[in-house]
């Protein structure tokens, strides 16, 4: 299931909240004695581009740099986040009545998820106010959200922030099937109808609940069909009868490419045995893989769809590189392991093929 590292989740938040706030500009000043007076809406605005510039001009000096010398300058452009932070504390404690869940959401970014953000973003859990931040959780949510969004599921009045917290709910519940399993068909039965950017919850939920329900370990892999790098289909059944590695990946992914000496290696290792190896593309169009097949050499079957069908849509494929291990009777005995476990996987199978 999704289940995403807070730093991979923050990376988005700050453009998402200056987004959410677009709509302030026109009405962030108020006359006072003919003084214009900024509201907290914008001052917590300017702290948050001031950030964002900062990290930018940190993160270009980084990517130039090419001596130490230039290095060690760079570093000296990283932003006191420390410093940020008490900007932001303070404005929260001088208008606690105006905090809303983005100026929270910043904080528990830049503070690395402090419990003391995460506190407040709760008191928030039954309020209109968080539909701002939830299409951001749909996405994948970390640990750190759990009792927020279980709050927003049996508190909040409004049906899409329920739907989408369920949703979220569902990418926690890690390696436990079954609780996922009721998250989603409750999405089905409850907020299926629910948009979220230019789908559905409904339509985000029935791939989720296929790879609970047909791809795990012990379950007869369903039959699929690649297009080959001759254009012709290909189907998954055609491979009965032999230990199949199903390598679902990309030429820019590194963790992707890290495995291909090995995999070549296990290739040419088990050429004369009943083994096949599928690497199947999700590269963004065929001639990225066919070029990158030029330069690295990948002796074995590969398959390329466009992303709206074949195993990428079908299987709910979320990361790259994305493995199943099927045995001779079709049967996905392993998920998920490289190197020499994945060998040693493989040939366990060959030699209960073999008896």
């Amino acid at each position: 299931m999704r289940l995403f590292a807070l730093g991979l989740f923050i990376l988005g938040t700050l453009g998402l909240s200056a987004d959410s706030r677009a709509g302030d500009d026109k009405k962030s000043g108020e006359k006072n004695g003919g003084v214009e007076v900024k509201k907290p809406s914008e001052d917590f605005k300017t702290i948050q581009l001031e950030f964002e510039k900062a990290y930018d001009q940190y993160i270009q000096a980084m990517r130039s740099a090419q001596t130490p010398e230039a290095q060690k300058a760079a570093m000296a452009k990283r932003p006191n986040v420390s410093e940020y932070l008490k900007r932001l504390d303070k404005l929260m404690e001088n208008n606690p009545k105006d905090i809303t869940p983005d100026e929270i959401i910043f904080g528990i970014r830049l503070s690395g998820g402090n419990a003391k953000y995460i506190s407040k973003l709760e008191s928030f859990a039954n309020s209109s106010k968080i539909s701002s931040i939830m299409p951001m959780l749909a996405q994948g949510a970390p640990p750190q959200f759990k009792r927020f969004l279980e709050k927003v599921l049996a508190e909040n009045p409004d049906k899409s922030n329920q739907g989408i917290a369920c949703f979220a709910l569902s990418g926690l519940a890690g390696e436990d099937s079954e609780k996922a399993e009721k998250y989603l068909t409750r999405i089905e039965k409850e907020y299926a109808d629910v948009k979220i950017r230019t789908t559905t919850l409904g339509q985000l939920a029935k791939p989720a609940l296929f790879e609970i329900k047909h791809l795990g370990i012990g379950k007869t892999a369903p039959d699929v069909v690649g297009d080959n790098l001759d254009g012709k289909e290909e189907k998954l059944s055609d491979y009965r009868g032999k230990v199949v590695v199903l390598d679902i990946w990309a030429t820019w992914c590194g963790p992707c490419r890290a495995m291909i000496p090995h995999e070549r290696d296990m290739v040419e290792k088990l050429k004369s045995k009943p083994f096949a190896l599928i690497s199947v593309s999700g590269d963004n169009t065929k001639d990225a893989l066919t070029s990158f097949l030029e330069k690295e050499k990948m002796p074995w079957k590969h398959w390329w769809n466009k992303r709206d069908k074949g195993i990428l849509k079908d299987w709910n494929i979320k990361f790259f590189p994305t493995i199943y291990v099927i045995d001779a009777k079709g049967v996905i005995r392993y998920k998920n392991i490289r190197g020499e476990e994945l060998e040693k996987a493989v040939e366990k199978l060959l030699t209960e093929t073999s008896k």
